[in-house]
């Protein structure tokens, strides 16, 4: 269970990974196709619901490239990870239970009520053997839970047998609502090496350029990236673009409805990539990319996904905080950048092979 239909390229790969590592690996796993209501609303195209007058318009103007964008998402999905035949929601998501051994959910905000207006479903809410309920590298989004919701959290994660959490702070929130120890688990796109993600890149047309990969709108990520442009004598392109950032910044390429294959290709094949986004730090060292990175969120707090990761990784080098951190000659060692990760992974492995095994022994 997870955020599969989510218009997010971090949301798709994470569910992409995680599935072919556990098919790869012998098991027979797939991706409960659930319909959860507040997360097909948010992605309607063209949905007033909830909006101002401005982004109506604004969804009107980008109609076109936000269909195309979501018809290759969905023709991805379709392509190249098993979703279960059968459609579920809230009425008939329990019938589930008559059709798989084991359920896991993860690897995305699958924990923070806001992301889906707390449908209890993604905590497993609907399975009834409670020895068939696990989680990996499942986020709660936030540093605490909200004291309103603190009882029915404790309730909901009490029910699991175990439990992967991805970041620290998750960790905290179990272990201070129901006393439980969970495992640290890395995102599942580092589960798969780099030539899984390089068979399914996408070589784009444009050649010598920087990318920029925005999760949010950021002025510094856009002035680093036309500084930088100057110095070495590229050309700019930018994922997530839509026609007004555009119209605000008509000297950098815009993307509008890049693919996922052409999304992992245009961070394979570029020369730099400025980013704040985590999967867009993720991918850049997947692929030893010349990577600059601004650990912000668009509340101007640290971003803790991505200072983990540049911590783990050693590569507190490419933060960028001001423009000044504009610099060619900086020592991005990726070969202790792997060595870390793979340790990571092989801890993250150990633990799905574990909880399958387990799961197999006790059915």
């Amino acid at each position: 269970m997870t955020f599969h239909r989510a218009i997010n390229y971090g949301a798709v790969l994470q569910t992409y990974a995680l599935q072919k590592y556990l098919n790869d690996s012998g098991y027979d796993a797939e991706v409960i196709d659930y319909r959860c209501d507040h997360m097909e609303n948010f992605y309607k195209i063209l949905s007033v619901k909830n909006k101002s007058i401005k982004q109506v318009i604004r969804g009107l103007l980008n109609f076109i490239h936000v269909y195309k964008k979501k018809s290759r998402f969905y023709g991805f999905l379709d392509q190249n990870v098993k979703i279960s035949s059968k459609i579920y929601d809230k009425s008939n998501i329990g019938e589930s239970n008559n059709e798989y051994d084991m359920f896991i959910t993860g690897s995305d905000q699958v924990f923070n009520y806001a992301c889906s207006q707390f449908d209890k479903n993604y905590f497993l809410e609907f399975v009834k053997n409670y020895d068939k309920k696990y989680s990996y590298a499942a986020s709660f989004g936030m540093k605490e839970v909200p004291c309103e919701y603190a009882e029915e959290y404790k309730k909901l994660l009490s029910t699991f047998h175990e439990l992967s959490i991805r970041e620290t702070d998750g960790q905290q929130i179990v272990k201070t609502l129901v006393g439980k120890e969970t495992e640290l688990s890395m995102d599942p796109v580092f589960l798969l090496g780099r030539e899984d993600w390089e068979r399914l890149a996408k070589k784009p047309k444009i050649e010598h350029y920087i990318l920029i990969y925005k999760l949010n709108t950021s002025n510094l990520l856009f002035d680093f990236a036309r500084k930088l442009a100057k110095m070495t004598n590229t050309k700019i392109v930018a994922l997530n673009f839509d026609i007004v950032d555009q119209m605000k910044t008509p000297d950098i390429k815009g993307l509008f409805s890049t693919s996922i294959e052409e999304f992992l290709g245009y961070f394979k094949y570029a020369d730099y990539v400025v980013t704040n986004s985590f999967h867009g730090t993720a991918f850049s060292i997947i692929f030893h990319k010349n990577l600059y990175v601004e650990a912000l969120q668009k509340d101007f707090k640290p971003n803790d996904r991505v200072e983990s990761l540049l911590n783990l990784t050693d590569l507190n080098v490419c933060k960028i905080k001001t423009l000044e951190d504009c610099v060619l000659d900086i020592n991005r060692d990726f070969s202790m950048a792997d060595e870390q990760i793979n340790k990571k992974c092989a801890e993250a492995k150990q633990y799905l092979e574990r909880i399958m095994n387990e799961n197999y022994r006790m059915f």
